[in-house]
């Protein structure tokens, strides 16, 4: 009789040990993914002619345009508020410059690339709909972009006939900023999938700054919650 009643209060434990971790609101969540970004466009076009003192070549459009690699990670502070670090990673042009071996040829350039990664502090608000699985997503954040874009470029000022280097100097690049982001999604149970934009005051990419919007499309998976 002691023994059945020490199974059923082991199977009562159980239960109630297995109800709870069911019942009970996870807390955080890590989702991988991938985002895509279009070409950025500017807020207003400059008048007039501007110069730049820059001595390498370089496509800001084709820079920061392209797919990168995401994982984040999120903490719910409220019911259906969250909030998470995003990280992300492409390989990327970071800049080209006229190939050494050939330089009388100005369409021969050196391409070189780096893994650039951006780092963002991000607001999500969950707007759960009548089947819990589906939601609307609105998100607002800041980010630290264009990491790991440090770097140095000799200018050449002039040859003499047998090729010697005159005058030279090394100058130090970085195409860091930082960005306002916005966006708008879906989310059905593991999946969430945002559009939005990056919302850029200022750059390091021209000698004048007009401030430009890159928007995005991401696409996520929700990896594992605790």
């Amino acid at each position: 009789m002691k023994s059945k009643k020490i199974l059923v209060l082991n199977t009562l434990f159980v239960s109630s040990f297995i109800f709870a971790q069911e019942t009970q609101q996870q807390k955080f969540k890590v989702d991988a993914g991938f985002e895509f970004r279009i070409v950025p466009f500017n807020f207003k076009n400059e008048e007039g002619l501007y110069t730049t003192n820059k001595f390498f070549l370089y496509n800001r459009d084709k820079h920061l345009s392209g797919n990168s690699i995401n994982v984040s990670i999120e903490y719910y502070f409220l019911k259906n508020t969250t909030i998470g670090i995003n990280q992300s990673f492409r390989y990327d042009q970071l800049y080209s410059d006229n190939n050494l071996d050939n330089p009388n040829n100005y369409f021969t350039t050196d391409q070189h690339m780096r893994i650039i990664a951006d780092t963002e502090i991000q607001l999500k608000q969950y707007f759960p709909l009548k089947n819990i699985n589906h939601q609307i997503i609105a998100s607002l954040g800041y980010g630290l972009m264009n990491n790991n874009t440090l770097f140095h470029v000799t200018e050449v000022y002039d040859r003499d006939p047998n090729g010697q280097i005159n005058f030279s100097r090394t100058s130090e690049v970085d195409f860091q900023f930082q960005a306002y982001k916005i966006g708008v999604g879906y989310k059905y149970k593991r999946l969430e999938a945002m559009i939005g934009t990056y919302i850029v005051e200022k750059d390091n990419f021209d000698d004048y700054s007009s401030g430009f919007g890159m928007p995005f499309l991401k696409l996520s998976y929700n990896i594992v919650k605790f």
